[in-house]
């Protein structure tokens, strides 16, 4: 019997919390209203954010001809919405690396954040109009993994090792495991977090996209196609064919044929060349 989400986060007991300043940084950037101050004064009180976006606004992705020296300097370069992206972006690897960050939390980060910018390329490719959108909810899709770490570091390292070791299918290890998948947990922690309702779908139905609301569908159809590509680079703990299924839902989804995947795809990997500053900056 399918477990209820009330009891999946009674079985989880305390969900992580999202960090009071990413939380506030998502509060400035929905007001319309907000100023750039308010932002920089929200974010100088984190050294470490406020170093990452500096980082940032001077990696080569953005081809400043002049060093961004100050946040105010980087809000303005960067826009709220992709700095929005880095806040949560921060908030999520800090979550993915809260155990004893290995090889294990190093794949899954860099999955996490390949997927996230093959996403976004894909959904610039199809015109989609929520690109950013589509950057967080790939980033997130699988951060239920981080979670089931963190709570059970044992008997996760032991099935994240044999998905790795043995290529054994980590969403039926993990439903007999623990009665419930990353999916399931990802959805879970995002509805704590009060995340936008179409980043907590995509984080539930990132591997059965046809399952997913219809307004939302279109986007979970472009993170599985991000989480595909990711695999299909060996970057993430899984098989690339374990995502067979997804990957023709989500082409379904779209309109779109193998050829024209492709040829997005080219688009995607170019984009990953283009922002491998930003994967190493973080």
């Amino acid at each position: 019997m399918p477990i209820s989400p009330q009891e999946l986060i009674t079985n989880l007991g305390d969900l992580p919390p999202l960090p009071q300043v990413a939380a506030q940084v998502l509060r400035i950037a929905a007001d319309p209203d907000a100023s750039t101050d308010e932002l920089q004064k929200v974010i100088g009180t984190d050294q470490a954010l406020s170093a990452q976006i500096l980082k940032i606004a001077n990696s080569a992705m953005f081809g400043m001809v002049r060093e961004v020296t100050t946040l105010t300097q980087a809000i303005m370069t960067l826009g709220f919405s992709t700095i929005k992206s880095i806040v949560i972006a921060s908030s999520a690897k800090n979550l993915y690396n809260r155990g004893a960050a290995g090889l294990q939390e190093r794949l899954m980060w860099e999955h996490a954040l390949v997927s996230a910018i093959a996403g976004r390329a894909y959904a610039r490719a199809l015109r989609f109009p929520r690109t950013e959108e589509v950057f967080l909810a790939a980033l997130m899709h699988d951060i239920g993994k981080s979670v089931l770490a963190l709570k059970y570091p044992d008997r996760y390292g032991t099935l994240m090792r044999s998905v790795y070791n043995d290529h054994a299918d980590g969403l039926t290890l993990e439903l007999d495991t623990f009665g419930f998948d990353h999916a399931m947990v990802g959805e879970a922690l995002l509805h704590s977090w009060n995340i936008a309702s179409s980043i907590e779908q995509a984080a539930r139905w990132h591997h059965d996209p046809i399952q997913a609301p219809p307004d939302y569908r279109s986007m979970v159809a472009i993170v599985a196609l991000g989480n595909q590509l990711a695999l299909s680079q060996n970057i993430g703990i899984g098989r690339v064919e374990s995502l067979a299924t997804a990957t023709e839902e989500a082409l379904e989804i779209l309109g779109i044929d193998q050829a024209v995947l492709e040829s997005h795809s080219e688009m995607a990997m170019e984009a990953l060349e283009r922002d491998k500053s930003l994967i190493s900056d973080f």
